[in-house]
């Protein structure tokens, strides 16, 4: 069955609903991208991003019955994944690991850097700016969850204030507090 590219999310899911596996598949191919982004930015580990990704695609297909149609599919997907997200963070803290383990001089495994050079940039340039933005990275991985929510949705997967409150279920004066404060906390860590 081939579906139009004007199939709504809304739609794909009901017939999710019905079993069908096309519906699925789109679906996945609409949103691996974007959910992918942002569990890499949340974990900071492409590997360990890529799991969490399956797990959100494996929940998303278990638990389509669950899904309100009265709401945006991508609010429920984003919900699912950062759940995900939570569950691996709580993890983590209870092995006591540090919140950047997976990261070390040696291993580059902050995936979305490795996109950002400019191929005609002096290399010296391209290396410190590339530096700054693993500091900035650290410095993002190391606000507390509340506020880094928030300013991964909005400021780096360019989602509206509106779609990341619906999916954090809080206001959309709170998501714009929060990144007011985390980019707050930044300026004060790179001063």
């Amino acid at each position: 069955m081939n579906f139009e590219d004007q199939a709504s999310d809304e739609n794909l899911a009901r017939r999710m609903k019905e079993g069908s596996h096309a519906a699925f598949d789109e679906i996945m191919g609409r949103y691996k991208g974007r959910l992918y982004s942002f569990i890499c930015r949340y974990v900071a580990d492409r590997e360990e991003a890529y799991d969490l990704l399956q797990e959100s695609f494996i929940n998303i297909y278990q638990k389509i019955h669950l899904y309100d149609p009265s709401r945006k599919f991508s609010t429920w997907a984003f919900q699912i994944a950062l759940n995900k997200c939570r569950d691996w963070g709580r993890k983590k803290a209870i092995t006591r690991i540090l919140p950047f383990s997976s990261y070390s001089e040696a291993d580059d495994s902050i995936d979305f850097l490795d996109h950002i050079a400019d191929l005609g940039a002096d290399p010296e340039n391209t290396l410190n700016g590339k530096m700054e933005l693993e500091e900035l990275a650290k410095a993002v991985m190391n606000l507390p969850v509340k506020l880094k929510v928030p300013l991964i949705m909005c400021v780096l997967e360019d989602m509206s204030q509106e779609e990341c409150a619906g999916i954090l279920g809080v206001s959309q004066k709170t998501v714009e507090t929060r990144i007011y404060r985390a980019r707050k906390k930044l300026a004060e860590i790179s001063l």
